[in-house]
């Protein structure tokens, strides 16, 4: 009897580090538009838009960027070393 040899499926399509990438910066941009229109509708007066949850949207937004900041720095760094490696 032959013995078929089957390869596992990959579990989770294969993405570039530029789609990760772009995909945690749309986030950030995300985040950083929902707390403007959150603090916009507070300042506005709408019903139902507390200081609390425009506080909380306004931190979010802040510690995603500061996130995406320190990745963009590491990155740099770790080019910086590359291009400096003797050949």
């Amino acid at each position: 009897m032959p013995c078929a040899i089957r390869s596992a499926p990959d579990a989770a399509p294969k993405t570039s580090f530029a789609t990760v990438l772009k995909q945690g910066l749309d986030s950030v941009n995300q985040a950083q538009l929902k707390a403007t229109d959150a603090a916009t509708a507070f300042e506005k007066g709408t019903p139902g838009v507390e200081l609390s949850t425009v506080m909380l949207e306004i931190q979010k937004a802040n510690v995603s960027f500061r996130a995406v900041t320190e990745v963009r720095n590491r990155l740099v760094n770790a080019y910086q070393e590359i291009m400096n490696m003797p050949i």
